[in-house]
């Protein structure tokens, strides 16, 4: 998956910055300049050829905005608008027969990006859980633009596959203990959702523990008892709807996931 490339920086709000695999933290000297850096990094937008990634900027002057905690982007009262992720949390429900899947995005996602392929498909609601950024299109003119250019196409079938990737490695665990799936969820914010942090390089805000629970399909009572015992191995401190991380390395190792050797996390979580 993209996000763990070794070569891949780390998105903290609306800057970016190097990790050091040999001591797991950030290098807060490198911080390029705003609009451009997240039009040049953001994994969906850098997946297309620089021209087109040109029009896209020249088009967020009028496209993009910022959503406070709560607002609903997508549903009912939301509108069926594609939105790609430049900054924020989201999570997006969507209804299958009868059941509810919670999925948390944060920056590179486009929401909207399976209807593109399939207009008979039920939008599902998305809900800003932190301040979001977002560069917003109406479906049908995304869907013109993918017709006119085959490599917005193929960006956009990276996300959905990039999607289901992060589903199979972080969301269906269902052998792995609670601690380890929580820790895997934690490490997949940080890598897409991270805010800054007062204290340590990587924090999370906006999931509640009900979020995490729904996302994970565990009670939140199951949430609570991992979240303690990651407290007391001081892998996160908590706090209202808050998650910081004194060592990306130890997270990444309570997590449990294998990373390839010569990706980021598979360096930060050797030793």
């Amino acid at each position: 998956m993209t996000f763990w490339k070794r070569d891949e920086p780390l998105q903290i709000g609306s800057q970016f910055y190097t990790l050091d695999p040999a001591t797991g933290r950030i290098d807060r000297d490198q911080r390029p300049f705003r609009l451009s850096s997240v039009f040049e990094r953001n994994a969906f937008l850098r997946e297309l050829p620089s021209e087109l990634r040109s029009s896209f900027q020249e088009m967020a002057q009028f496209s993009s905005r910022e959503h406070r905690r709560g607002v609903e982007l997508r549903g009912p009262s939301g509108g069926t608008a594609v939105h790609i992720l430049l900054r924020g949390c989201v999570a997006e429900r969507t209804e299958i027969g009868g059941a509810t899947t919670v999925r948390m995005l944060g920056a590179g996602a486009v929401l909207g990006s399976m209807e593109v392929f399939d207009e008979e498909l039920p939008p599902p609601t998305a809900e800003c859980l932190n301040d979001t950024w977002t560069m917003s299109l109406p479906m049908d003119r995304l869907r013109a633009l993918s017709r006119s250019h085959p490599s917005l196409l193929k960006a956009i079938g990276i996300s959905v596959t990039d999607r289901i990737q992060a589903s199979e490695r972080i969301y269906h665990r269902n052998s792995a203990g609670t601690e380890q799936r929580l820790a895997g969820l934690l490490a997949h914010l940080v890598m897409h959702c991270a805010v800054a942090s007062d204290r340590y390089d990587y924090k999370v805000e906006g999931p509640s523990q009900s979020h995490l629970a729904e996302a994970l399909s565990l009670s939140t009572g199951s949430i609570e008892s991992a979240l303690q015992s990651l407290r007391q191995q001081e892998i996160v401190i908590t706090g209202y709807r808050s998650y910081e991380f004194p060592s990306l390395r130890r997270l990444l190792n309570a997590s449990g996931l294998s990373f390839p050797p010569k990706s980021l996390a598979g360096a930060l979580s050797s030793f």
